[in-house]
This record gives structure tokens, C-alpha cells and sequence, in this order.
């Protein structure tokens, strides 16, 4: 089970993956494109965590939120393991040990 097929990543009934880029002058809808450099959360007790992410030489940060918090800290610790990595690459990573 690839992430961005994972029944956990979504939020409110809607797919969390691949979130909305948004950048100082243009959002670019969803797409796994980019190289993802930070990842940010405010604390544990959230199911959010905020994306980084570098697309032909501009920066565009994303909110990626999911319903179960458990998921969502689970989900925090992976995706920093992965900084550096494609937002393609990411959505490929295999998940079926958290189902």
C-alpha cells in the first residue's frame, strides 16, 4: 500500500495526498512534483504537518492533514526521514505495515 493510496491519509472524507502547493505568486493544484526540503508541525497533539517543497527554483509549502493523530505523527516522523527526496518518490513509499 503506497502512501498516497494509504486509507489514512485523508481528512474529512477527501484525500490528503499529494496536498496544494502554494507559493509567494501562484498555487499550483495538487501534483507529486518537487523535492521536498522541510517538514514542519507545530506539536503532537495535531493531525497536520506543513511541507516545504522546491519546484523549478521556487518554493511552495503544503498542509497535509489527516484525521487519525496517530497517523499523523507517525507520518511526521517518516516524511523527515525523507527530506531531499521527490514528492513522487514519497508517494510511492510502502505503508502496508501501518494497515
Amino acid at each position: 500500500m503506497e502512501l498516497r493510496d494509504h486509507p489514512l491519509m485523508t481528512h474529512m472524507g477527501t484525500l490528503s495526498w499529494p496536498p496544494v502547493w502554494t507559493g509567494a505568486t501562484k498555487v499550483i493544484e495538487r501534483g507529486e512534483i518537487g523535492v521536498l526540503m522541510q517538514v514542519t508541525r507545530r506539536d503532537d497533539t495535531q493531525n497536520r504537518c506543513f511541507l516545504l517543497m522546491k519546484y523549478q527554483n521556487e518554493l511552495y509549502m503544503g498542509c497535509l492533514m489527516v484525521d487519525d493523530r496517530s497517523f499523523a505523527k507517525q507520518l511526521f516522523g517518516l516524511l523527515q526521514s525523507y527530506i531531499g527526496y521527490s514528492i513522487r518518490e514519497i508517494g510511492d513509499i510502502d505503508l502496508s505495515h501501518t494497515l
